[in-house]
């Protein structure tokens, strides 16, 4: 049996082979740092430009299960470093699952993404839409919108229906509005029933994902029509503070 090698760059295990002998890096990428390195010995502070012990506390806390740009705003550093050092270094030790950690930061400020991720709940997700619609504009209209949790395949009329009745216990041809979001995440399809056919429409991002609630949290989201036209416009990168 073949003794385990590790690269001579950033410590990952190379994989078991009949020319393991010979490697000596896990990329190309690391054998042309390495190189680098040796050729410049001063080229390592002019490559990651932070302290040891910046990157040292980077690194645990990613472990730990914070997510690269959480850690990035938390010390000040491009979250492009903080990708470099974990594509580099991340594998070196087993990461634990995703944590809030920075949810009790009042000084923290969110994003969209984030909010609508860490969501614990129905209640938490609409809320979050809410006041993010009410930065906006006022919410007048009484008309209501159902969010079918999850994602799903196929939008036809029949398959629509059928999760309607299967998820939700309810007649599809109620009278209510319900939206579903693709697999993809990119088109958004809403359904109602007008007598004596279905109306479709159909919202698709030609760049970049829609925000969508999971089926962890929940099964629908009642939310208004006002709601539901400021959800289908929000970007991902928009921030809101968090309110403690």
């Amino acid at each position: 049996m073949e003794k385990s090698k590790k690269c001579v760059y950033c410590g990952t295990e190379l994989p078991v082979s009949s020319q393991l002998y010979k490697r000596k890096y896990c990329s190309k990428s690391c054998k042309n740092k390495y190189r680098l390195r040796i050729k410049k010995p001063d080229v390592q502070t002019k490559l990651w430009q932070h302290e040891s012990a910046v990157f040292e506390r980077a690194m645990e806390m990613y472990w730990s299960g914070i997510s690269s740009a959480a850690i990035a705003r938390e010390l000040d550093i491009p979250v492009g470093t903080m990708y470099s050092w974990v594509h580099d270094f991340g594998g070196q030790r087993e990461r634990a699952k995703p944590i809030l950690w920075f949810k009790e930061k009042s000084t923290h400020i969110w994003s969209l993404k984030e909010r609508f991720r860490f969501a614990q709940n129905t209640e938490e997700w609409q809320r979050t839409l809410r006041e993010s619609t009410l930065l906006n504009s006022e919410i007048s209209d009484t008309q209501t919108v159902y969010l079918i949790c999850g994602k799903i395949y196929g939008q036809s009329a029949g398959k629509l229906g059928a999760v309607i009745f299967e998820s939700l216990k309810e007649n599809p041809r109620n009278g209510k509005t319900y939206a579903f979001c693709n697999k993809c995440g990119n088109a958004i399809t809403t359904i109602s029933w007008n007598e004596p056919i279905y109306h479709i429409a159909r919202y698709i991002k030609t760049h970049g994902t829609f925000l969508w609630p999971s089926e962890e949290i929940g099964k629908s989201i009642e939310i208004t029509t006002s709601e539901f036209d400021h959800l289908i416009s929000l970007q991902k990168s928009k921030r809101i503070a968090e309110k403690h």
